[in-house]
């Protein structure tokens, strides 16, 4: 009598623990579906936070959370940028690296020796560093510096253009066109002929700043390099003397890779946007 009693104090006790909530199924609003798209966010976050422990055959074709879709997209159009970029004219990257290697530090030459200014740092003539002095070496000397440093400002340049999608057709091709061929321009307003240029100067505007940056740090790290430490103005009037150098040379290279890297893609923009060229195929 008293092992009945047990028996049926023991088999209650298990179906009050199975009549639990710890073991209900979960609501239909919590269960995966593959529609995650028309979730809420608080099942978003149900699955986030729970883990699978036995792995079934449809596990492989679960939608992941909108959000993390949407990161996971923009980390990889970021690197696709870089990676495998879209290049609808060729010629465009090798032209943009010879002005922005040779023309630019060229002008940039040209406006210091009729100005009358001193050479910057990196227009050293190659027989300078054996010894000999600047104003005796021979013609050509400048021309070995010009195009290494000149190369430096080429690298910035052109990851700030694949970072700015400046070599697709929308970056260097006017937008609305078509009114002004129609009309021949001559119904074009001022307002509505610089708005053209939307496009062409957003990609050129992103470009240059992200170009900027990369040559603001590479003017850091070669401060570094060049002092074996960290520096900065008033530790002395050597150190202050070439971080004004290095401040000047940069706003110099700035100044004149901007323009002329914009008038080149003004210009480009113009010519690729004639009835001729607009619908063109490279």
């Amino acid at each position: 009598m008293m092992a009945a009693s047990l028996y049926m104090l023991l088999l209650q006790c298990v179906l009050l623990i199975f009549s639990s909530s710890a073991f209900q199924v979960a609501p239909s609003s919590l269960q995966r579906t593959a529609s995650f798209g028309r979730q809420s966010s608080s099942d978003i976050r149900w699955y986030r936070q729970t883990t699978t422990l036995f792995a079934d055959s449809n596990d492989d074709k679960d939608e992941q959370p909108p959000q993390l879709m949407d990161d996971d997209n923009n980390i990889n159009d970021l690197f696709q940028r870089f990676l495998s970029p879209q290049i609808d004219d060729p010629g465009l990257p090798l032209t943009d690296v010879l002005l922005s290697q040779i023309v630019a530090p060229t002008f940039q030459l040209y406006w210091v020796f009729v100005a009358h200014a001193p050479l910057p740092s990196w227009a050293r003539p190659i027989s300078s560093y054996f010894g000999e002095a600047t104003e005796l070496a021979p013609r050509g000397s400048l021309l070995a510096p010009t195009l290494i440093h000149g190369a430096g400002l080429a690298v910035c340049w052109l990851a700030g253009a694949l970072a700015a999608k400046s070599f697709e057709r929308d970056a260097f091709t006017l937008t609305n066109n078509n009114y002004d061929d129609e009309n021949g321009g001559s119904r074009l307003s001022i307002g509505e002929k610089i708005k053209q240029y939307d496009t062409v100067l957003l990609r050129l505007f992103q470009a240059g700043a992200f170009a900027c940056g990369i040559l603001i740090v590479s003017t850091q790290v070669d401060l570094l390099l060049e002092f074996k430490r960290y520096v900065q103005f008033g530790e002395s009037d050597e150190t202050d003397f070439r971080l004004f150098l290095a401040g000047v040379e940069v706003i110099n290279d700035i100044f004149f890779e901007a323009l002329v890297i914009s008038s080149w893609r003004i210009i480009h923009a113009n010519f690729m946007s004639t009835p001729m060229n607009r619908s063109r195929r490279f």
